[in-house]
Order: structure tokens, then C-alpha cells, then sequence
């Protein structure tokens, strides 16, 4: 058991926990409303207002980047539809990147007169994060009997959401392009949270997690190569085309 205050892993039957004191036993009792305060939750897809849903994302982000013990903890039962995954988690938290590369380019694209460019750009970006996401979630489904860790698709794409969530959020620093390069800062903090959240989404054996982190983080290099391959032959061709027919 894992104590949702400070994280730190305690016997299934404590009633407080070692390290912070927390009364284990209220913790997990549910609130009046039958759910947790942070729990990973989404409305149907097709209903609510679209602000609401973006809200619900960025909450359920900002509290798995807080604690991602204890978030992970409170929502290793709950079951997320893969299409609610990515159109309502990814595709929202994606959108951080698409702004923040958008702005940041229009800075050096704009000395070209190409707008265009920059727009294309970014949307690119955006559709190869939420590929990516989905290619790295199919990677751990893919991988898991390997690693004595049974999974279907969906609960394997939602841990590589997770992953990606600080990567999606530390984005914003694309605004200005000179410090873009502190997404590694995201990614490595992501590289955390899925070592944290093998034994905990997955069930993944403890002896069993280092192994399977290194195979996730091999498979997903040949992925952002790929990905940076692409989004630089884009960017070539957008910049050439830019500066020949502003």
C-alpha cells in the first residue's frame, strides 16, 4: 500500500503510515461522492462542454506530476476506454506543444515572411505526439508477456500517457526556442513515472521493472528518432519553401 499523502509503500494492512504519520485507513475511504479527489476520470466523449473536458485533463495532469505514487495508486483500478485516452487526455495535454512550438517558430519563421510554415509545423508536431503516445502504449502492451506483465492495449496506452504527461507539460518553454531543450527535464521525469507505474498500473513484478524500462526506453529511442526525422525533413522542406516562395 502506498500512502497518498507522501508516497512512501507500506504493508497492505498499516493504518498509518511509516514515514509521514497519514492515517492510512481514511485515506482510502472514498469521499462523499463515492470518488477520489484525484481520480482519473472523463466524461463520455460526444458530451459536456469541450472546456470542462480540458479542464478534467489538465487536472488529472497536474496531480499525477504532484504525486505520481499516489495518483497512480488511487486510479490503478479504474478502467479508461483507449479512444477516451487519446482524444480525452492526449489530444488535450497535446495541444500545450502545438501553442508553444507554434509561438516559438512564428518568432523565426516570421524573419522569413513564411507563416505558413510554422503553423504546418506544429501541427505536424501535434500529430506525431499523440502517434507517439499511442505507438509507445502499444510498445508496453506488446512487450508486457516478456516481462511476466499481463495487459490489454488500453491500460498499456494509459501509463504511456502518463509518461508523456511532463513532457507535454514542460513544453510550454518551446514558446521560447532557445530553452526548448529543458523537455529532456519532462522526459526524464517520465521515465520516472513509468518506473514508478509498471508494478503499480501493470503489476509488473518488482525484479522484473528495471528490464522492462530498458526494453520500453529502447523501442521508444527507435521511435523519436523516427519522429525527429520526420518533423526535420518537414521542417527542411517548410524552411526552403519559405525562403524561395515567401
Amino acid at each position: 500500500m502506498y500512502c497518498p499523502k507522501c508516497g512512501a509503500e507500506n504493508a497492505d494492512d498499516a493504518a498509518f503510515c511509516k514515514a509521514c504519520g497519514n492515517s492510512l485507513k481514511a485515506s482510502a475511504a472514498p469521499g462523499p461522492s463515492g470518488a477520489s479527489p484525484a481520480g482519473f476520470s472523463f466524461g463520455p466523449i460526444p458530451s459536456g462542454p469541450a472546456t470542462f473536458q480540458m479542464g478534467t485533463a489538465f487536472a488529472n495532469a497536474i496531480n499525477l506530476v504532484k504525486n505520481p505514487v499516489a495518483f497512480m495508486t488511487q486510479n490503478k483500478e479504474t478502467v479508461v476506454p483507449l479512444n477516451t485516452i487519446i482524444i480525452g487526455y492526449v489530444a488535450i495535454l497535446a495541444v500545450v506543444p502545438l501553442v508553444a512550438t507554434l509561438i516559438g517558430d512564428l518568432w523565426y519563421y516570421a524573419y522569413l515572411g513564411a507563416y505558413g510554415s510554422s503553423v504546418a509545423l506544429a501541427v505536424v508536431r501535434y500529430v506525431l505526439d499523440v502517434v507517439a503516445v499511442y505507438v509507445i502504449g502499444f510498445v508496453i502492451w506488446k512487450l508486457g508477456p516478456s516481462f511476466g506483465t499481463t495487459v490489454d492495449q488500453a491500460r498499456a496506452t494509459l501509463l504511456a500517457a502518463f509518461v508523456y504527461t511532463p513532457v507535454f507539460l514542460i513544453s510550454i518553454v518551446n514558446i521560447i526556442p532557445y530553452i526548448g531543450g529543458l523537455e529532456i527535464l519532462g522526459l526524464l521525469y517520465g521515465l520516472y513515472i513509468l518506473y514508478l507505474g509498471l508494478p503499480i498500473l501493470l503489476k509488473t513484478a518488482n525484479d522484473k521493472v528495471v528490464s522492462y524500462v530498458i526494453a520500453i526506453v529502447v523501442v521508444s529511442l527507435v521511435v523519436y528518432l523516427v519522429i525527429g526525422a520526420i518533423i526535420g525533413g518537414v521542417s527542411a522542406a517548410l524552411f526552403l519553401r519559405g525562403f524561395f516562395y515567401p
